[in-house]
């Protein structure tokens, strides 16, 4: 073989072999065989929390009912009550020789709660003192909106629910009564009030159910309302007995009015209704969210445009996002929200868009935390994030400070209306360090030659 060709061969050989070879990548290290490209891991960068204070949030036509109230040592005392209306039911019907029995009304569980399930929850039905219309332009009640009642209650009841396991359903007597002019007024076929909806609004305005400052529980159920009279009716040989509902009228006037005290506790948290957001070192390097009472996170990234300024920085490869909750704030009956997103947010820390990130199956879905719970030491406890897209678009956005750019940490609805799960996260300089709030990136610099 010719010398030529031969030496040709050999350097084909040695730059087959030097191509092929994989090298291996460590963070601070060379990732490029000329040594001028390297992937630098930091979290050194801050990622700043805050509460912030949501004023007010729809729950009318949620289909949730919300029966009860519980004092939380984190959150303040939080109680509900439930309004809605009924249609009368069918006048058609033969109420002819029929004898008043009951008067009940039924409330179907949907399996969730918050608190404690051993201890009784009492419960009051009173009656509406005005009709349930919505406020000038517009169509929704909010947690704060409210009618005013009788007195005394139609009906109370004291019950042990296990949502769970066996309770399907509440059942509360009202007075009777009301139940012998419900029927009375059946049998009346001149008697206007149960002939169309508009008539019987105007003479049964709707039931309000609240609790007692005593309940140690909220309890969820369905907006399968139904007040069912109950009623004899002579046969051939025995007495019959029947039954006709009054279903509700209108799911968009079935809502839930939730009510916070927070006097009792003893931070700055305590008074953030006067305030829209609270920073995280004014509450002992705290942040709180649960929507429900009124509470988000925000996270803020402060000093991310000075990664433009790092010797030779080329751009962000990755960002992850690790928020804690604060070992202890957690336990049985104030369990962590299974599922929390990000939403994009600016200085009026209105909820923006949902942050997305690459599943599994390499579709774009929104990031849920992926929660991790450290079941046996709790040190390891956090959600994580993918804040890649966001921190690339943030960090040569030079509005990013001055707008208050940041990102809102929220349970998705409807969940955040309905749900009373919670969380304290931990902030970078948390005492306890398996708390704190982590911000890891990845980022490629290339050395001059």
């Amino acid at each position: 073989m010719p010398f030529k060709q031969f030496a040709l061969l050999v350097l084909i050989f040695l730059f087959s072999i030097t191509a092929c070879k994989k090298v291996d990548i460590q963070f601070g290290t060379p990732i490029l065989d000329n040594q001028y490209t390297q992937i630098v891991k930091t979290d050194t960068f801050t990622a700043s929390l805050s509460t912030v204070f949501v004023d007010s949030f729809a729950t009318s036509n949620s289909g949730v009912t919300l029966l009860g109230g519980y004092t939380d040592s984190s959150f303040g005392r939080i109680d509900t009550k439930c309004y809605f209306d009924f249609a009368p039911p069918s006048t058609s019907s033969n109420y002819d020789s029929t004898r008043f029995d009951s008067l009940y009304l039924i409330l179907k569980l949907n399996r969730s709660y918050y608190g404690d399930t051993t201890k009784p929850l009492h419960l009051d039905v009173r009656r509406l003192s005005q009709q349930i219309q919505f406020p000038v332009y517009t169509s929704t009640f909010y947690n704060v909106d409210e009618f005013s009642v009788l007195q005394p209650p139609l009906g109370s009841t004291d019950v042990i629910v296990k949502p769970k396991v066996y309770t399907d359903s509440i059942v509360i007597r009202l007075k009777d009564d009301l139940g012998k002019e419900f029927l009375s007024k059946l049998k009346n076929k001149t008697d206007q009030d149960m002939q169309n909806s508009s008539n019987f609004l105007f003479y049964f305005n709707g039931l309000c159910i609240s609790s007692n400052n005593q309940a140690k529980m909220i309890l969820n159920c369905t907006d399968n309302i139904v007040m069912r009279l109950s009623y004899n009716k002579p046969g051939i040989d025995s007495v019959e007995k029947y039954h006709v509902d009054f279903n509700l009228y209108e799911k968009r006037h079935h809502f839930n009015n939730i009510k916070v005290d927070r006097s009792s506790l003893k931070t700055a948290l305590k008074n953030i209704g006067n305030k829209s957001k609270i920073p995280s070192a004014l509450l002992n390097n705290k942040a709180y969210c649960q929507y429900t009472s009124g509470l988000m996170t925000k996270i803020n990234f402060p000093t991310i445009s000075e990664l433009l300024k790092y010797p030779n920085y080329i751009k962000i490869l990755s960002a992850t996002l690790k928020i804690a909750p604060v070992k202890g704030t957690y336990d049985t009956y104030y369990y962590l929200p299974s599922t929390l997103n990000l939403f994009q947010t600016d200085i009026n820390n209105g909820i923006g868009t949902a942050l997305s990130g690459i599943s599994s199956s390499g579709s774009y879905t929104t990031q849920s935390g992926n929660l991790y719970t450290d079941m046996i030491y709790g040190d390891k406890t956090r959600y994580t994030y993918d804040v890649s897209s966001y921190l690339k678009y943030l960090i040569t956005n030079p509005l990013a400070s001055i707008k208050d750019y940041g990102l809102l940490v929220a349970a998705p609805a409807p969940a955040s209306q309905t749900q009373f799960d919670r969380v304290v996260f931990g902030d970078k300089y948390y005492p306890d360090k398996v708390s704190n709030t982590i911000l890891e990136i990845n980022y490629l610099t290339v050395q001059p030659q």
